[in-house]
């Protein structure tokens, strides 16, 4: 994010600017037909004639009769692995979005400012997939001469509400999206509790570690689903934030489960 101040004769203005950087892993998949019902999911299938299971101290070794033709074949639009013993692979992809410019604000009398950033995520694996944003730097937002603080809620879950003292400056997060993790829904008043996810609530900072904010038990193929990241930048009534161009950047990383 770029936090740019500028300068009129009588006040200190700040512009924000979000720079996101994706990094996502993928994994071709190729399933026989998807069979389940409430209680089980078959996601491939075959029919082969006996074989069994073998092995030594040295090897272990799975075989079965049938199936002729097995093995690798692919073209430009697609990667079959044929045969019963073929590992099952997933798909999953993440979208790039653009920069976020977010409002400007007071560097000297105190002013808040926020943002969003949504990403697609999309995958086959019946499994489903979690998502995890870092920064890359500590603080996250920062400029040449000056930063804010991440946010850092009061106890070990998410604080419900963005609290920065007057005579602080904060940067955080709070994520939103039917996906959206636990530890970020709330009951209404408190987070990492109940069902509901309310937008603008349950508070958290950014750190160089990953920290999860969404995930799925399931495959979202082939619509996938929003993930959204509402950024929130503060300065307190009593603090005077320096001038400058500040800046951060987010990695958002979706994985197979």
């Amino acid at each position: 994010m770029n936090f740019l101040n500028f300068f009129s004769k009588s006040k200190k203005y700040a512009i924000l600017t979000l720079v996101i950087i994706c990094t996502l892993f993928f994994h071709k998949n190729i399933n026989a037909d998807l069979m389940q019902s409430t209680t089980y999911k078959i996601t491939q299938d075959s029919i082969n004639l006996g074989g069994a299971n073998g092995s030594s101290t040295n090897y272990q070794l799975n075989d079965t009769l049938g199936e002729s033709g097995t093995g690798d074949s692919n073209s430009a639009n697609y990667y079959l692995h044929a045969g019963y013993w073929q590992m099952g692979e997933s798909y999953i992809s993440i979208s790039t979005p653009s920069s976020l410019v977010m409002t400007s604000m007071s560097g000297l009398s105190g002013a808040s400012s926020e943002g969003t950033m949504s990403w697609t995520v999309i995958t086959d694996n019946p499994a489903g997939y979690s998502m995890s944003i870092a920064s890359t730097t500590t603080p996250a937002l920062q400029s040449a001469a000056d930063s804010l603080s991440d946010y850092t809620p009061a106890g070990s879950d998410p604080d419900y509400n963005f609290i920065n003292l007057p005579a602080n400056s904060t940067f955080g997060f709070s994520p939103e999206g039917t996906d959206t993790i636990p530890r970020f829904k709330d009951n209404g008043s408190i987070c990492n509790t109940g069902t509901l996810e309310t937008t603008d609530k349950c508070w958290d900072g950014l750190s160089t570690t990953p920290k999860m904010i969404a995930g799925s038990s399931i495959s979202n193929h082939p619509s996938g689903t929003v993930v959204t990241a509402r950024l929130r930048a503060e300065s307190g009534a009593s603090h005077v934030q320096t001038s400058g161009v500040y800046n951060v950047t987010l990695v958002a990383t979706a994985t197979t489960l």
